[in-house]
């Protein structure tokens, strides 16, 4: 039988470098190579399921935020952060907390009709944390009782939002940026 004698480096040199190799125990060492590599890839497949199972799952919230706009149920979209959620607004002041977020949806629901549709781009996760990048619509109708200046418009642009896993049952909105892709909207005072 035939065998290789293997020279590299010191520097890089495996174990087994400088010793004699015979065809048949490097013939079961690139089987075992191959093997692993193939292994490693059926790891990898394993886990993505659980990337789909995730944006599933943040695609199913969103339809359920999208839901509660549309039914004005400012409790609803605040449940939807937690406690010390962010939601960040073009061109308004961060709103901090599901109090704060609870208190400014309600008024603006009060003022009119919202329709808000949400449409994930992409979800990353690590851990108990997910990244979602998207774009959203939001089409607000001014009812008679609406504040003067507070007309009816419409908006699209995009959106980040950071989510959390908590309590083993859903996830919810750490933060969430919205950028609107159309230029301010000028409202004319009386």
């Amino acid at each position: 039988m035939a065998a290789i004698t293997w020279h590299t480096s010191p520097v890089f040199a495996p174990a087994w470098a400088g010793k004699s190799v015979t065809n048949s125990s490097l013939s079961v060492a690139i089987r075992l190579a191959v093997l692993a590599a193939a292994m490693s890839g059926c790891q990898q497949a394993a886990t993505e399921p659980e990337a789909s199972a995730i944006r599933t799952a943040i695609d199913t919230q969103n339809q359920q935020l999208a839901d509660c706009f549309a039914s004005g149920d400012a409790d609803c979209v605040a449940g939807a952060f937690t406690p010390e959620g962010l939601q960040l607004q073009s061109n308004s002041a961060p709103l901090a907390g599901q109090e704060a977020i609870q208190r400014y949806w309600g008024r603006a629901m009060a003022w009119g009709t919202w329709e808000v549709s949400f449409e994930t781009s992409a979800v990353e996760q690590s851990g108990p944390l997910a990244v979602e990048r998207g774009k959203y619509t939001m089409r607000f109708t001014a009812s008679p009782t609406a504040p003067p200046g507070r007309t009816s418009f419409e908006d699209r642009g995009n959106y980040v939002a950071v989510w959390r896993f908590e309590s083993s049952t859903r996830w919810f909105i750490v933060s969430q940026a919205i950028v609107s892709e159309l230029p301010p909207r000028v409202v004319k005072t009386p």
